[in-house]
């Protein structure tokens, strides 16, 4: 009987074209605007080419050395290369400003000036450099007047910093909105949870009629439907993945089995939270889907969705938010995973997970089994 019930509810729910619209196609779509956003950013600053920067070629620029050694040593061919420098004559640094085969053009007379045809990245950065040597030359000069002893203080930076790498991976904050979309789709999950609820509630169906009538205990019916609803949801998130992660290539790392288990735990408690609306919130199915709508997007909000910090500041300002949030423990899991060479953090966050969903199954069917309707 368990299986007759399962094949005929997962043959229902695959005819619902409109759940399965946004529960598949919109997280498709979405993914896909993501990745023109900002799916290539990283990739485009880590090719970032020097600026080009013309300095005018007079006495007063001849006689500054520590400008023409600072200038030189961020022209210095290589990996670190900064500006791309042209010492010319006036005319042509003119010229090249004009061209736009340079950003600005440096003067040294008696203040060192910059020439930009407009405002924007390339001219901030020429701007901050210039500004950067102007303060330290005053600084040195001012040392030098009182205390010339402390200029080798001052010149020799020193780092009191040390770098350490949880993993091989490279740090991207992109990633983040991609992760936030994997668990919003992995909360999607719950409009199946929801449209089962729905169909087994007399009172807000037809069909929620004829099943209570049934001789199916109604233990069976609520698990068949809730492993239908977990099939068609499962298969929806990993068709995502797949997209994700070999047609837009966005890296969810090379554990495999991690992430198919993310997966499942994701949607199951997608799948739990949808029932968890359909069985206490009054109402009609369209109230009870406007209100699973706002406490979806909430909460994709809150694990970075839409603003990537919101994220950490929820776990520093209030951390129990963070453990009862499904959608944030969905996007941490892949997280960690892709940063963290370890996994207590990650079986922190399915172990919550699969909690969470028990919890709302229970209260779920515990209400559905209480819930009684007059004859008429």
């Amino acid at each position: 009987m368990f299986m007759h019930v399962f094949s005929y509810r997962f043959k229902c729910l695959l005819h619902d074209r409109e759940t399965m619209f946004w529960t598949l196609l919109f997280s498709l779509v979405l993914a896909t605007f993501f990745y023109f956003a900002f799916g290539n950013l990283t990739d485009r600053l880590e090719s970032f080419n020097p600026i080009g920067v013309a300095v005018v070629d007079n006495r007063a620029y001849r006689n500054d050395a520590r400008l023409r050694q600072v200038l030189a040593s961020l022209s210095q061919p290589g990996k670190g290369q900064l500006l791309e420098l042209a010492e010319v004559s006036e005319e042509q640094a003119k010229s090249l400003l004009d061209t736009g085969d340079v950003a600005g053009v440096v003067k040294v007379n008696e203040k060192i000036e910059l020439v930009v045809r407009q405002s924007g990245i390339e001219e901030s950065i020429l701007k901050a450099i210039l500004d950067e040597y102007v303060f330290m030359s005053r600084t040195v000069m001012r040392v030098l007047a009182n205390n010339p002893a402390a200029v080798r203080e001052i010149t020799d930076r020193k780092s009191y910093t040390e770098q350490i790498s949880f993993s091989n991976a490279n740090p991207d904050t992109m990633l983040g909105f991609f992760y936030a979309l994997m668990a919003m789709a992995c909360m999607y999950s719950s409009f199946w949870g929801l449209r089962n609820t729905i169909d087994v509630q007399a009172d807000l169906s037809a069909r929620g009629a004829r099943r209570s009538v049934a001789p199916t205990h109604k233990l069976t019916v609520v698990l068949a439907d809730a492993l239908a609803a977990l099939s068609v949801s499962f298969a929806e998130v990993l068709i995502l993945l797949v997209y994700m992660a070999f047609v837009l290539r966005i890296d969810f790392g090379n554990q495999v089995g991690y992430i198919v288990l993310t997966c499942l735990a994701g949607c199951v408690a997608g799948v739990s939270f949808g029932s968890l609306v359909g069985t206490f919130v009054r109402g009609s199915g369209s109230v009870k889907t406007a209100v699973l709508i706002g406490l979806n997007m909430t909460m994709s909000f809150l694990a970075g969705l839409m603003w990537a910090p919101i994220k950490d500041l929820v776990s520093r300002k209030v951390p129990p938010l963070s453990y009862v949030n499904p959608a944030a423990l969905i996007s941490d899991a892949f997280y960690s995973l892709y940063i963290f060479g370890s996994h207590p953090r990650f079986f922190i966050n399915i172990g919550l997970l699969f909690m969470l969903s028990a919890l709302m199954c229970t209260a779920s069917f515990m209400k559905l089994r209480r819930t009684r309707y007059a004859s008429v």
